[in-house]
């Protein structure tokens, strides 16, 4: 059953003829009988007699018309419910994010929320993953995004996206025409890397040491307290880099650098909710969360998110 149908289906009625509906719709007129075909179809049986010019509900055509005026009234109020709802929703949250989801997810999420929810205020703290860890295990902020699992007895992790990590390049790098490059030409390349205590820096030695390799065995020539400081650093030549998609995408998209993957190695690692185990989340930490998860699931803009 599509919501459309009844939709479509009582502006038939209540027009007089598919034309009309159309019309009220805007809708052609063959997308509307297409819609009252495949309800038709659903009930398994003619809901109009065509015999004439004006059409005329069958017996089974009134009582779904009956029940479809119930239901679109029905759904009509729980809208109005909701939005009066996300009027009266008020108050703060504090919350927290590793530099990925900080600067390049988190942003636009949180213009959609506050037009969703007028009356909160949101505030939101950018560090590196530990930091945002251990602020969320001393109850300073309630909610972190991180980029890696930090350990901590009273700290509660929650999957809330996979990012790809890329190895970046400048333009003119011999490797820049290339769709990949081997895990020892990424490992033999100067190296620009994020802090210790990052959630990408961590990310990569965890996965480096998964393949036998030691982080010290990799060539850092120069370490960076952002990732924006990072892509400007290779995009002058200082080194090559191994950063999020997320960050790499706007800049590989206009030619200041290129993005490659490791032969036969992915690189990704998860994002997390954090939160800790006591006390429960208030009600409107709960509804920031689940936010976010309909906004992934129904945006899912693989690394334009």
């Amino acid at each position: 059953m599509n919501f459309a149908w009844l939709q479509t289906f009582n502006a038939i009625v209540e027009e007089g003829s598919l034309t009309r509906a159309a019309r009220a719709l805007h809708l052609t007129q063959p997308a509307v009988s297409k819609q009252l075909r495949a309800l038709e179809e659903y009930y398994g049986t003619p809901l109009f007699y065509r015999t004439t010019r004006e059409i005329e509900l069958t017996e089974a055509g009134k009582i779904v018309y009956q029940y479809s005026q119930r239901a679109l009234d029905l759904i009509g109020k729980s809208r109005n419910e909701v939005q009066s709802l996300a009027r009266i929703i008020q108050g703060e949250l504090s919350l927290g994010a590793s530099t990925i989801p900080g600067e390049y997810i988190l942003p636009g999420f949180l213009g959609l929320f506050q037009q969703r929810y007028p009356g909160l205020r949101v505030k939101l703290e950018i560090g590196d993953s530990k930091g945002i860890a251990q602020k969320v295990a001393e109850g300073k902020l309630e909610l972190g995004i991180t980029g890696a699992l930090i350990k901590g007895r009273n700290l509660r992790y929650e999957l809330f996206f996979q990012d790809e990590l890329v190895v970046v390049v400048p333009k003119g790098h011999r490797f820049a025409g290339r769709g990949s490059v081997t895990l020892e030409e990424f490992i033999a390349e100067p190296l620009v890397a994020r802090e210790r205590g990052s959630g990408t820096r961590i990310a990569i030695e965890n996965r480096l040491m998964e393949l036998g390799v030691s982080p010290s065995a990799i060539n850092i020539s120069l370490e960076l307290g952002s990732t924006e400081a990072v892509l400007n650093a290779v995009a002058r030549g200082v080194g090559i880099s191994l950063v999020s998609g997320f960050a790499a995408q706007p800049r590989a998209r206009v030619g200041e650098l290129a993005c490659l993957k490791i032969d036969g190695v992915p690189f990704e690692r998860g994002l997390y909710f954090v939160t800790r185990k006591k006390p429960e989340p208030r009600t409107l930490l709960r509804l920031f969360i689940d936010f976010l998860k309909e906004q992934r699931n129904s945006d899912h803009a693989g690394n334009d998110l």
